[in-house]
């Protein structure tokens, strides 16, 4: 009986362990626009510090505003045609699968494995992941990119 309470513990907590717990923050910051804040993103790695396609890393959105899933997969795929990243058309498609609408409070995190593979998880919850090793850098690079839309959060979520 111990052993088995002991076996549901460990699977309920990490059922709701935090997808960042074993990662330490690199920097943080906020987004705004005009005058209303979009949301707090918090930059992680293994080490603390930011270095490009080493992972494990992951991303953390915290939405300050209620955003609509559509507009967010419309921004995510606007992003990735401003910075010319060479995205693929079934990455929209899996996002649309796995993203909810957001309202304020909620918390989006992008967890990138060893491998390169990509797991979302929405208020601690896994969402589900996308396995193409191409797509965390492409998706990451809207925030860490040189030419993100906002220099000053890039440098620091970079820790900067």
């Amino acid at each position: 009986m111990k052993k088995l309470c002991c076996m549901l513990l460990l699977m309920v907590s990490s059922a709701w362990a935090s997808p960042v717990s074993d990662l330490t923050l690199v920097g943080q910051g906020k987004m705004s626009w005009l005058f209303w804040d979009l949301y707090h993103a918090r930059f992680y790695s293994e080490d603390g510090r930011y270095q490009a396609n080493r992972f494990p890393q992951a991303l953390s959105l915290r939405y300050q505003r209620n955003i609509d899933k559509e507009d967010l997969l419309t921004a995510t795929v606007k992003e990735w045609q401003r910075l010319g990243v060479n995205w693929k058309p079934e990455w929209p498609q899996q996002l649309e699968r796995l993203w909810p609408s957001v309202r304020t409070n909620d918390e989006l995190v992008l967890r990138v494995d060893e491998n390169g593979a990509s797991r979302f998880y929405f208020n601690w919850r896994l969402l589900g992941s996308i396995d193409d090793p191409a797509f965390a850098p492409a998706f990451l690079a809207i925030w860490l990119s040189t030419d993100s839309r906002d220099p000053a959060l890039t440098r620091q979520l970079k820790g900067g």
